[in-house]
């Protein structure tokens, strides 16, 4: 008998309650939660180190480096997908930069079912929707 390990998911935001309740929501659904780090910086590092089936990314980040460039910086070393989270429901920024790994865009406060298929489409590699 096989037990199937649940893909792992990296949580990269600077606010703990927000990080806390996306590891809540990670794990209710079905995935172990890899870490959760704050910055840039230390996304790209724990990407390296761990690869994460998916990075759930907050645009907006403290530090010398935001999750677009990180984002950019994952894809290119490590083609790990991440799904941009933002508290703007402008989502300009996170649609011109797909093609840095950015795979969708989950708009805080975010439901469940939001959370759950763009898990799912970025592991599967679908393409996201209009």
């Amino acid at each position: 008998m096989t037990t199937q390990i649940p893909p792992r998911i990296l949580i990269v935001e600077d606010d703990f309650i927000i990080a806390a309740d996306l590891a809540t929501q990670v794990e209710r659904l079905g995935y172990t939660v890899a870490g959760s780090v704050a910055t840039g910086a230390e996304a790209v590092a724990a990407v390296r180190e761990q690869l994460p089936a998916v990075v759930l990314m907050d645009i907006n980040l403290h530090g010398a480096m935001d999750g677009v460039e990180a984002a950019g910086l994952i894809w290119q070393t490590c083609h790990v997908p991440v799904i941009f989270l933002t508290g703007n429901p402008d989502t300009d920024s996170a649609e011109r930069n797909r093609p840095s790994g950015a795979v969708g865009v989950i708009t805080k406060p975010f439901t469940r079912d939001d959370l759950r298929d763009q898990i799912a489409r970025a592991i599967s590699g679908a393409p996201a929707s209009a």
